[in-house]
């Protein structure tokens, strides 16, 4: 059995403007900094949560040596497209077909199994009935 690889794209509640620990401002930071402002990544919250429920159900149903779980930012392009683009084409997709994916992929939401986008927007069971579906159908 192969190692499928499963991510789920989902926005930080932090900027990404620096690298490791320099230059980040989370929602914490910015309310110290700014005063009462209002969090800045607030709009994002329901989407993290929802994210995070979907993970937790194909963490449970799917065990580590079937499927790796990969959570991202999709505003981190320069690992996400590359590793979409390599599982999209390793799967047999062209390469028109492969660019879709990679361009479908950086939405928030997205849940990518072997480089094939298969919903923006699943709730964690639906989420978890779609990679097993994909996986069975290889």
């Amino acid at each position: 059995m192969s190692l499928h690889r499963v991510m789920l794209v989902r926005q930080w509640d932090q900027q990404m403007g620096g690298s490791g620990c320099c230059g980040r401002l989370d929602g914490e930071a910015l309310g110290t900094l700014g005063g009462s402002a209002e969090d800045p990544y607030a709009h994002c919250r329901g989407d993290m949560e929802r994210v995070g429920a979907v993970y937790r159900a194909l963490r449970d149903r799917f065990p580590e040596d079937e499927v790796e779980l990969v959570v991202v930012d999709p505003r981190n392009t320069a690992w996400v497209l590359p590793a979409v683009w390599r599982d999209a084409r390793r799967r047999g997709l062209s390469v028109l077909a492969a660019l879709r994916q990679c361009n479908a992929a950086t939405a928030a939401c997205a849940l990518v199994c072997d480089g094939l986008v298969l919903t923006r927007d699943a709730e964690p069971d639906r989420a978890v009935a779609a990679v097993a579906a994909d996986i069975a159908r290889r």
